[in-house]
């Protein structure tokens, strides 16, 4: 195997996990707000504590997938056939290429940048709890579990 096969593999498997992690986590804190709901049926079943627990679990996994993520795109491996045109649909004229993928990976990279920038800005003003809680409580509400 060459290594863009192998850093794709990699990187596959590591969302693959994360995504489980992700449902067995949610699950087992859906659970433990139920029981706690039979004591006081007013209480919260996603609460700080409880998604912080599980998100030690999660974070090296997203650390990991970012990593690789970067290392694909700096070595310039990328799937070849995610930029394939769809087959039967006719759209319009076909696009040549015009020389402006370097300037489009340039924008890509500083959108990049920007996003962790404010990522991490975010977690040290503590605001990754609170976005964390209400889009856990969105979630349930939506779907209904809450």
């Amino acid at each position: 195997m060459n290594k863009r096969t192998v850093l794709l593999t990699i990187e596959s498997i590591l969302c693959i996990i994360t995504a489980a992690v992700l449902i067995v986590s949610d699950f087992s804190i859906y659970q433990k707000g139920l029981t706690a709901r039979v004591e006081n049926p007013m209480a919260d079943i996603y609460t700080a504590e409880a998604i912080a627990d599980k998100a030690v679990f999660v974070l090296p996994l997203f650390v990991l997938i970012v990593i690789v993520a970067l290392l694909c795109t700096f070595l310039g491996i990328y799937d070849d056939t995610q930029d394939k045109p769809a087959t039967g649909i006719d759209i319009g004229k076909n696009v040549t290429d015009t020389g402006t993928n370097s300037l489009i990976n340039k924008v890509r990279l500083a959108v990049l940048a920007l996003a962790i920038a404010f990522i991490i800005i975010g977690i040290f003003n503590g605001s990754m709890s609170d976005v964390l809680i209400k889009a856990s409580k969105i979630c349930t509400e939506c779907i209904g579990l809450g």
